[in-house]
């Protein structure tokens, strides 16, 4: 009698991989596939890029919708996450990343001895997880500190990852200029974009506000798209933009932690998001 039940790997050795169930492991694959393409992908692209079979996908992307965890689009055929599973994630909150992120947070807030944030875009917001404070008697708080995006370091790396036709989009409005640092010319805002987005690490320097300014590293799901930021917010008086930048090696180190964590797989020697 045919089982319905197949293990991911047969034979020799055991171990997880064998005791992975072959069809729910493809279905999940491709639904990872789909959450992180930039543009809704075909039947046939999902199937491709999860390296299963037209027919097979076929099934199982009838299934997904069926339970609504991905969605197709009637007049384009294309696929995107589906309510059931934003839901889920709603169900599931922020918990899971702020537990796995916190021995991050306060080995990296312990080693400089300032603010320290852990971050994540919801929309076109960079909202604040959660936080290790500074011993120093001066620091800067972003609670209820709306930073646009252009001018401040978070904000300008989640829009160096972004699409690049949704980066032109944003692009192309007009920039607010708030100090004298502040990059509103839309050429050099878009070479600064490029060096966080091959450097993985962004600078801003009193482009906000003159009394203060940030670094920020990308933590990076293994296809290279951002997961969290993790973020150090300065008073300017103690740093010049050249040691600001020195704080990007321990960011970058601890951002790389955070990926590991975060993929429970062997640390890399660096942030792996791909530039």
């Amino acid at each position: 009698m045919r089982s319905d039940v197949e293990p991911s790997q047969e034979g020799a050795g055991g171990g997880r991989q064998s005791k992975l169930v072959q069809s729910v492991e493809r279905a999940l694959t491709m639904l990872e596939e789909i959450s992180a393409s930039p543009t809704p992908p075909s039947a046939a692209e999902v199937a491709s890029r999860a390296g299963v079979n037209r027919g097979t996908a076929w099934r199982l992307l009838a299934t997904l919708e069926h339970f609504q965890l991905v969605e197709r689009d009637p007049l384009s055929g294309r696929y995107a996450v589906g309510y059931a599973a934003t839901r889920i994630a709603a169900a599931s909150g922020a918990s899971a990343l702020v537990r796995r992120a916190r021995p991050v947070l306060e080995r990296l807030g312990a080693e400089l001895d300032e603010c320290v944030y852990l971050q994540v875009a919801s929309g076109a917001k960079m909202i604040v997880l959660d936080e290790v404070r500074a011993s120093r008697p001066v620091q800067v708080d972003l609670a209820n500190l709306d930073v646009p995006l252009h001018c401040g370091s978070v904000g300008k790396l989640f829009l160096a990852f972004l699409p690049e036709s949704e980066r032109e989009e944003f692009l192309a409005r007009p920039l607010e200029r708030f100090t004298p640092r502040t990059i509103a010319d839309p050429d050099r805002l878009r070479a600064d974009l490029a060096g966080a987005r091959r450097d993985r690490f962004s600078i801003a320097y009193e482009e906000h506000l003159a009394d203060w300014g940030g670094v920020t590293a990308v933590a990076c799901d293994r296809r290279g798209a951002p997961l969290a930021y993790l973020n150090v917010t300065v008073p300017s008086y103690r740093y010049t933009p050249d040691t600001l930048t020195k704080l990007s090696v321990p960011l970058l180190r601890a951002a790389a932690d955070l990926e590991h964590r975060l993929r429970a797989t062997p640390p890399p020697p660096r942030s792996t998001c791909r530039g």
